[in-house]
Order: structure tokens, then sequence, then C-alpha cells
């Protein structure tokens, strides 16, 4: 599998640092700052139980500048992190790891958020039909101490021509609601859509867990967090 890229990112008005590796953190808990029923269950699967705290920010009300998807998405998963650490100090929660993540596609230069509507998620699936984007999921893990470390995956999905009527069944449904390209790559696979991966369908579903886990498991582990390095191999 191919390794994850990490990377410190500076995007319009967001920058941030990282501190050296953190002293021993024990007993902390471990906070997944996103309501996604996929990134949970990515995790649970691998014997994370996280807290789950979605922050209060509306993806398309953030600001990030002209960036690529890839910065995109680092960016937004940075906001995330920061937002749920605000809210839960602002509630004087106990410091906590959060992860967070965020994953947007990308055609011909264009970014692909979550659709507004039913007409945008129909325009979006039919400008990808018979084409190959882009699904970037950038992350963020934030420290107790509010050191970070931040990365993103990148993979390649080549869709088909749709059958007409289960399209239409898919928009009247919402199976489209909440998802970045307006599907989610189980999901259409299961329902027979012609579509191919290339790179690691986790990242897909919105976080490459498996490539995250030794990290995770290194800082819940006590170990804490080394500061941001760029590694574009």
């Amino acid at each position: 599998m191919r390794a994850v890229s990490w990377r410190c990112v500076t995007a319009s008005d967001t920058s941030f640092h990282s501190t050296p590796s953190l002293a021993d953190h024990r007993g902390l808990s471990f906070v997944l700052a996103s309501g996604s029923a996929r990134r949970i269950e990515l995790l649970r699967a691998l014997g994370f139980d996280p807290i789950v705290e979605p922050a209060d920010l509306d993806d398309g009300a953030l600001e990030i500048g002209a960036v690529s998807a890839r910065d995109a998405a680092t960016a937004l998963a940075h906001f995330k992190a920061r937002r749920v650490a605000e809210q839960r100090q602002a509630r004087g929660a106990e410091v906590a790891w959060i992860l967070a993540a965020d994953t947007v596609c990308e055609l011909d230069g264009a970014i692909l958020g979550k659709p507004r509507d039913e007409a945008h998620a129909r325009s979006m699936l039919r400008s990808l039909e018979a084409r190959r984007h882009a699904v970037v999921t950038g992350w963020c893990l934030l420290g107790p101490d509010g050191s970070c470390r931040v990365g993103r995956d990148e993979a390649w999905i080549v869709m088909g021509a749709l059958d007409p009527e289960d399209f239409e069944r898919f928009l009247s449904e919402g199976a489209w609601r909440g998802k970045a390209g307006s599907y989610n790559l189980p999901e259409v696979v299961a329902r027979g859509w012609p579509v191919s991966c290339e790179g690691d369908p986790q990242t897909v579903v919105g976080l490459p867990a498996e490539k995250l886990a030794p990290m995770l498991r290194a800082a819940l582990a006590r170990r804490g967090v080394s500061p941001c390095v760029e590694d574009d191999a």
C-alpha cells in the first residue's frame, strides 16, 4: 500500500504549527471529530472506540482560498479538529487526542464536496459519469497540548455509464446526502454501479484507517506526536 503523505499545510487564513513530542498523557480520551458512520465503523473495526463529537461547522461556510483538493481536504480537517478542541474547552471537558478528517473529490481541477440538494447531486454525478476523478481524504490528529500532525491520502475512481432507472432511484432515495461527490463507494458497488478504485478504498470511504492505525496506537500509548514533516514520496 502506498504511504500516507504527511505535510504541514497553510491555506488562506489557515496556519498552524506543531510542537516537539509530547510528554506522557496517560489515560486521555480519543475523540473523533466527525459524525460519519463510515469513519466510526472503520476505526471500530481496528479496535478503536472513539468518543464521537462532530465539529459544529458548516463545510460550505469555510473559506480556504484557491487551493488544490489535497490542501483543501487537509485544511478542512484541521479546522474541524481545532473547532472540537474549542468546543470541549468551552464546556470544561478534559483535553484529549482529537482526530478529524475531510473528504473531497476533484474533477478537472474543480473541488466537489457534498451536494447541496438533489439537483446538485444529479449534476455532480453526471459530471463524474464515464470519467476518472480523484478522491482526497485529509486528516488532522490534534494532541492534548495543541500540537498536530496532518496528512492526506489520495485515490482515483473510474465511474462508467450509469443505469438510468437505478440512477433516478438512487437520487429519489436520498442516498447522495452528506457524501463527497454525492456517493459512497461500498454503497454504489453494492448497487452494481460500474466503478473501479485505484488506491485505498478506505480513503474514498472517508478515512485511511489502516494506514493511520500505527500512528494512532502510538499516540494513545502515550508516545506523543512528532512535529509536522513533509513527505511527498
